[in-house]
């Protein structure tokens, strides 16, 4: 304790673990017997705390956050912006916090990286404390948030990238189930199928039990055109089941509303029965219509769409693995800021 005048003091409570009077830093007058609260812990991550002023911190940088950040977009700070609550903002600190743990940056390592902007740029450092300032900030700020920002590309590049992949049929489902689903031009489905009619066995469990089987066939793997051949008593079964291209007016009830519930290359869950004289399998091979020229305008913007999308869910993942291992504690309640 260091003695500032004969009535006033500092003093620093030791952190021993999160539970250090709700992390309070205090500034005491003992004539008055007044506190005035310099800062606060709001959360805990494993050895890393995150005080209140790392909150207001995020507020003061949340446009600079913007331009840095990989991961802010699409998120509910970035969404609700400085209307944010604090709850919201304690969240993202504590995801950014295991992030960093993970995949920890050092000071030489942000240097590289702001060098390497520096080139990419034509500037040198004093321009680009010269641009932040304009901007508002402080250059720390922006040393930390590319220190961040680069432990946040690195969980990207060593664990997510591999686990993205957008395919023509996934471009294609988000397309015909997003953009003409109000769309008057009617859709054509190419599609296979396994039938088993009822009527072709002595009882209707013993025609489940066929259909049963091909479907534990198509589980463990076997193309679909092999089961067919094997099980379906349908017309197309020696061509693998296959029913070519049928609009939704062509289509029996029944089958009609299994497709419309599938994603191209899908394959159904058996479906039909006493009422349908048959049990049935479907899988939807492809969707065409007219509008084909507008899909191919729009396929590099609905994969990337569908990227970002993933690379979230993908993040989404990770974290709360992270999250089930790591110890984490938010100090209640959490006023609104």
């Amino acid at each position: 304790m260091t003695r500032i005048t004969s009535s006033m003091k500092w003093f620093v409570l030791p952190i021993v673990t999160y539970y250090f009077v709700a992390g309070l830093f205090c500034y005491a007058d003992y004539t008055n017997a007044q506190q005035i609260l310099i800062d606060r812990l709001v959360a805990s991550v494993n050895a890393t705390i995150i005080l209140q002023s790392d909150v207001k911190k995020f507020r003061e940088t949340l446009r600079l956050r913007a331009q840095l950040d990989p991961l802010f977009s699409g998120t509910a700070v970035a969404t609700k912006g400085a209307g944010a609550l604090i709850a919201d903002v304690v969240e993202f600190l504590v995801d950014e916090t295991i992030i960093a743990q993970h995949f920890p940056v050092a000071d030489s390592e942000v240097e590289q990286e702001i060098n390497s902007i520096q080139v990419n740029n034509k500037i040198d450092r004093a321009r680009l404390k010269a641009a932040i300032n304009e901007q508002g900030f402080l250059f720390q700020d922006y040393f930390e948030l590319i220190r961040i920002s680069t432990s946040k590309r690195n969980l990207i590049d060593r664990d997510i990238r591999t686990k993205v992949a957008i395919s023509e049929d996934d471009v294609k489902n988000f397309f015909y189930n997003r953009y003409s689903k109000t769309s008057i031009v009617p859709l054509e489905y190419k599609l296979q199928i396994i039938s088993v009619s009822i009527i072709n066995y002595k009882t209707s469990t013993a025609a489940k039990d066929v259909i049963e089987r091909a479907k534990a066939a198509l589980r463990g793997g076997e193309s679909f055109e092999e089961v067919a051949k094997r099980y379906s008593d349908h017309f197309s079964s020696s061509s693998g089941g296959e029913l070519g291209t049928l609009t939704e007016d062509q289509m029996s009830l029944v089958i009609r509303e299994e497709v419309k519930k599938l994603k191209i290359g899908e394959v159904s869950p058996i479906f039909g029965g006493l009422s349908s004289r048959a049990y049935y399998i479907v899988k939807l091979v492809d969707v065409k219509s007219s509008e084909t020229s507008k899909l191919e305008k729009m396929k590099d913007e609905i994969r990337n769409q569908l990227t970002a999308s993933e690379y979230q869910h993908q993040i989404s993942l990770w974290l709360e693995r992270q999250r089930q291992v790591s110890f984490i504690h938010k100090v209640e309640p959490l006023a609104v800021q």
